[in-house]
């Protein structure tokens, strides 16, 4: 701690300064302040030394150190709180300059550092504008998707329907709109061939020869058998297909009209047999 001699040099050094030419309010505030932190230093000195003081006047208790260290600080402790509760709030100086340089001083320092800080602070706001729309476009997305997840959710069956049912009633529905079409075709056929195909009517009457030798008139007797239709043989055709893959040749019936049979050749409806001629079959579509 200081010593009075330290008191003196530092008084007679505030005294030069009074007394010198190039005195000015600036040198005369720093002189105020030098003055009071003389007055503040010789106050901390005096509570030093009556802390040493009280402390070398207790008993000494060679039994309990640690106890005498904490009676020790409680002794400093209370000292410094009968100091603050006897000193009174005071300003840093009371010259009127001083005060106001120093509050100058400090508004420049905290704006220098403001300025320094407001790049960065700018920096962080741009980062956390991009990092805000990105997190609104996953939230959009996110909503999209919760949005689909919720429509598939209602097209789901009952949680009481298995698996199994719900493929069992898929097949259903795809056989049924399979036969409705199937349905539907052949009758389109039927339609088609009736109407561009009709069956050959029998004439009245029977066949006769004309005088001699000449040829025979193709008109049918009225008790010869009517002949098959084109829907007929057709159907005909496609069940036997069905039915015996293996063996799809059906014999030509002599109830087929010849002219349809040669229309069905000719357009490649029907095939005949490589080793028999009086048989054909429908012909392999799906190959």
């Amino acid at each position: 701690m200081g010593t009075p001699e330290d008191y003196d040099r530092v008084s007679s050094f505030s005294t030069s300064m009074g007394n010198s030419p190039d005195w000015t309010p600036v040198a005369s505030a720093k002189c105020e302040m030098k003055q009071e932190c003389v007055e503040v230093w010789r106050d901390v000195n005096m509570v030093q030394q009556r802390l040493q003081e009280t402390a070398g006047a207790g008993p000494a208790d060679h039994t309990s150190p640690l106890l005498a260290v904490s009676r020790a600080k409680q002794l400093q402790l209370q000292a410094q709180v009968e100091v603050l509760e006897s000193k009174q709030p005071q300003l840093m100086s009371a010259h009127k300059k001083v005060v106001e340089a120093v509050l100058v001083n400090g508004l420049k320092e905290s704006l220098e550092q403001l300025s320094e800080l407001l790049p960065a602070m700018k920096a962080q706001q741009k980062e956390l504008s991009a990092s805000l729309e990105l997190e609104e476009q996953l939230l959009q997305q996110r909503q999209e998707l919760g949005r689909m997840l919720e429509g598939r959710l209602a097209e789901v069956p009952d949680a009481q329907e298995t698996s199994a049912d719900s493929r069992v009633k898929t097949f259903r529905r795809k056989i049924k709109r399979a036969e409705q079409f199937h349905g539907n075709l052949v009758q389109n056929l039927e339609e088609f061939l009736d109407k561009h195909f009709p069956p050959p009517q029998p004439a009245n009457g029977k066949r006769r020869r004309r005088h001699g030798s000449g040829p025979v008139d193709k008109t049918l007797d009225a008790d010869d058998p009517q002949w098959e239709t084109l829907n007929k043989m057709i159907e005909t055709l496609i069940n036997k297909s069905l039915d015996s893959p293996h063996d799809p040749y059906i014999p030509i019936e002599p109830r087929y009209w010849p002219p349809y049979v040669e229309t069905l050749l000719r357009c490649g409806i029907a095939q005949r047999h490589p080793e028999d001629s009086m048989r054909f079959k429908l012909a392999p579509f799906n190959l």
